[in-house]
């Protein structure tokens, strides 16, 4: 997915968790976590386009890289925040829970995720959605802006997270029923 629905995605998901012990601040690490993956981008600067292209969702996209950051900010963010009442477990699955969306929403596109570096070179890709799909990103950000000019005690702003969250699955579900049946047509229409 391209960095605006991750930066969306995980503003909302960073308010659901924590919104109200740390108010907004939840939506900028929430924002920050969902993006941390793709820090790999700035090797992109001394790379050629074509080892860019290999490197890119590469180890940083990893299981092994999701458990050791989430682990790593887990224990860091305890540390940092520990006035807001969030145990370490519960940062751990914050940061654990945000990066597993990122690698799970970069493989739904034909692009492909090394979920297995540095043991396997192999590629995830499930060819449902486009890198940069708006019938997915528009609820998040739409979601996402109204959350930032609400006030953080507004009972409103858990109706828009729900409705992002839902809005924004129900495209994903319609497009993954939508490949399964199109694989299904191709699939007899070449058998025939």
């Amino acid at each position: 997915m391209d960095s605006f629905t991750h930066i969306a995605l995980g503003a909302i998901i960073g308010e659901a968790y924590a919104g109200k012990a740390l108010g907004k601040k939840a939506m900028v690490i929430g924002a920050l976590a969902q993006c941390l993956p793709d820090v790999d981008f700035v090797m992109s600067f001394w790379l050629r386009p074509v080892d860019n292209l290999l490197l890119h969702r590469g180890f940083t996209h990893s299981l092994l890289f999701c458990t050791a950051v989430a682990v790593s900010l887990g224990f860091l963010m305890a540390r940092w925040h520990h006035d807001a009442g969030i145990s370490v477990k519960k940062w751990i699955l914050f940061f654990g829970l945000q990066i597993s969306i990122h690698l799970l929403l970069d493989a739904l596109n034909s692009y492909g995720v090394a979920w297995f570096e540095p043991f396997s070179h192999l590629r995830v890709a499930f060819d449902i959605v486009y890198v940069a799909d708006p019938f997915y990103s528009i609820w998040l950000g739409i979601a996402c802006l109204a959350l930032l000019i609400q006030k953080s005690n507004s009972p409103t702003r858990r109706n828009w997270i729900m409705m992002s969250l839902v809005l924004s699955s129900v495209y994903l579900l319609y497009a993954i029923y939508n490949k399964g049946t199109i694989n299904s047509n191709v699939k007899s229409a070449l058998n025939n």
